[in-house]
C-alpha cells in the first residue's frame, strides 16, 4: 500500500498551487516526518524546499509564524516565497515554498572540519535564534536535524515545524533536547527554552563517547544535569564553553541576545586549530558574522 505522497513527490512530478497557480517539478523528497513531507522542487530553474502538512491547522499556523519571521529585516527576510494548496486524490494538502539551503549536519561538519568550530557554529545559531526571539517567537525543537551548516561555518534552520509565539505552550519537541525532560522547567515558548535545547545540541555534537544514547534511557526520578557534566568534563572544547553551558542549562540567562554577549566574550580568544583549517579567511568570516550580529542587536535595541 502506498502512501498518499509517494505518487504526489515522485521525482519529475508537478505540483500546481490550487491559488497562485505556480508549478514545482520534484527533483527528489527530502525528509517525511509526523508533521509533513518536505521535497527539493525547482521552478525553472530555481530550486526551492517545498513542505506539504498533514494536518491543516497545524501547518497554516507554521506557515503564519514563517511570514512573520519571513517579513522581518533580518537574515530570514523573504525566506518564505510561496503558500498554496495543492490537491492529491481528490483531497487538498497545503504547502508552502520556502529557500533551499544545501550543507550537511552540525555533527558531520565539525567530523570532517574539527571540533574548533562549534565556535563558529555557535555563535552563528545564536544570532538565528536571537532573530527568531525578536520576531516574538521561540523556536521550539531546535536539534540537530532541524538545522543545515554549510560554507564557512554558516547555519540555516531548516523545519520550522515547532515554532510557537512566546508565552505559550511548546507545541512541538524531541525530548532529549526538552527541559522538561530533564526536570529542568516548563515546556512553555521562552527564550531561555531555547537557549536550553542549544546546549543540548552542542553537547551532542560534541559527544565523542556516544553517552546521549544511554541518557535517553535513564527513568524521569534519575534524570539530572551531572548525568551531562561528564560529556563537558572529557571533552576540551566542551570544557571551554562549559560555562556558557551550565547557565544554559540551568536558565540563568535570560534573553539570547544576553546569551550570545556571554559566548562572545567566552569563545573571542579562541581560533580554529591551524590542523583543521588552513584557510586565512576564516578570522575574516568570523568577524564578519559579529559584525553583522552586532549590527542587527543595534537595530533593534
Amino acid at each position: 500500500m502506498t502512501t498518499w505522497y509517494e505518487d504526489a513527490f515522485r521525482p519529475g512530478s508537478e505540483i500546481q498551487g490550487k491559488w497562485n497557480g505556480r508549478v514545482y517539478v520534484v527533483e527528489r523528497l527530502l525528509g517525511a516526518g509526523s508533521n509533513g513531507i518536505v521535497a527539493l522542487v525547482r521552478r525553472g530553474t530555481a530550486r526551492f524546499a517545498l513542505k506539504a502538512g498533514h494536518e491543516t491547522v497545524d501547518h497554516q499556523s507554521e506557515i503564519n509564524s514563517l511570514l512573520a519571521i519571513s517579513l522581518t529585516e533580518t537574515s530570514f527576510k523573504n525566506f518564505l516565497i510561496d503558500a498554496d494548496d495543492m490537491t492529491v486524490g481528490g483531497k487538498e494538502i497545503s504547502f508552502y515554498v520556502m529557500r533551499y539551503i544545501e550543507g550537511m549536519t552540525i555533527s558531520d561538519f565539525i567530523h570532517k572540519r574539527g571540533q574548533d568550530w562549534i565556535y563558529v557554529i555557535g555563535s552563528n545559531l545564536l544570532r538565528k535564534l536571537t532573530e527568531v526571539h525578536q520576531s516574538g517567537y521561540v523556536f521550539g525543537d531546535l536539534k540537530i536535524e532541524n538545522m543545515i551548516v554549510s560554507k564557512y561555518g554558516d547555519v540555516d534552520l531548516i523545519d520550522f515545524g515547532g515554532v510557537t509565539s512566546k508565552g505559550r505552550a511548546i507545541k512541538q519537541l524531541t525530548e532529549v533536547y526538552d527541559r522538561g525532560f530533564w526536570n529542568r522547567g516548563e515546556r512553555v515558548a521562552e527564550e531561555s527554552y531555547d537557549l536550553f535545547s542549544f546546549a543540548i545540541l552542542l553537547l551532542k555534537s560534541l559527544d565523542q563517547r556516544k553517552r546521549f544514547t544511554g541518557l535517553t534511557k535513564t527513568l524521569p526520578q534519575n534524570r539530572d544535569l551531572e548525568e551531562l557534566t561528564a560529556v563537558i568534563r572529557e571533552n576540551a572544547v566542551a570544557a571551554h564553553i562549559g560555562p556558557f553551558l551550565h547557565k544554559a542549562l540551568n536558565g540563568e540567562f535570560r534573553t539570547s541576545r544576553e546569551a550570545y554577549q556571554y559566548w562572545r566574550t567566552l569563545v573571542s580568544t579562541k581560533k580554529i586549530a591551524q590542523s583543521t583549517l588552513k584557510m586565512p579567511w576564516l578570522k575574516i568570516c568570523f568577524a564578519a558574522s559579529i559584525f553583522i550580529f552586532g549590527a542587527t542587536v543595534y537595530i533593534y535595541w
